[in-house]
């Protein structure tokens, strides 16, 4: 919504998402991480993800159940026609999560101490329309 959020730069990169459902998508949710953990928005993948992120994590908001469609990495792999999404995540008390289409950017952050969440050997986390 353009609202400044303290510590963030806008990066200027971006990817691809359904806003409907799709043959082949999952519907991502978004939290809302408050001020006192965070001040950030986690992108949960499919309804397992975010059911289990809302019992774990109960101070978080529920923003939209369906706020965007990609699709799902089977055993890390994307299917055809899209892109690999990694979410790396701060381990920090005030939680941050980045995601982002680019390899050598989760491998900086990697090195800078952040977690890489996702599935098979290069640890995807969703998949996004080309």
């Amino acid at each position: 919504a353009g609202t400044a959020i303290r510590g963030w730069v806008r990066t200027g990169a971006t990817f691809r998402a359904w806003a409907t459902p799709e043959t082949g998508s999952s519907p991502v949710c978004r939290y809302y991480i408050p001020p006192d953990l965070g001040d950030s928005h986690f992108y949960g993948r499919g309804h397992a993800e975010c059911e289990a992120t809302g019992r774990a994590q109960p101070g978080l908001v529920l923003e939209d159940a369906r706020f965007m469609h990609l699709a799902l990495p089977s055993a890390g792999a994307c299917p055809a026609s899209t892109v690999p999404v990694y979410r790396v995540f701060s381990q920090r008390a005030d939680a941050n999560h980045r995601y982002t289409t680019d390899r050598a950017v989760r491998n900086q952050m990697t090195a800078r101490g952040w977690l890489a969440e996702g599935d098979g050997s290069d640890l995807v986390a969703m998949c996004a329309p080309r």
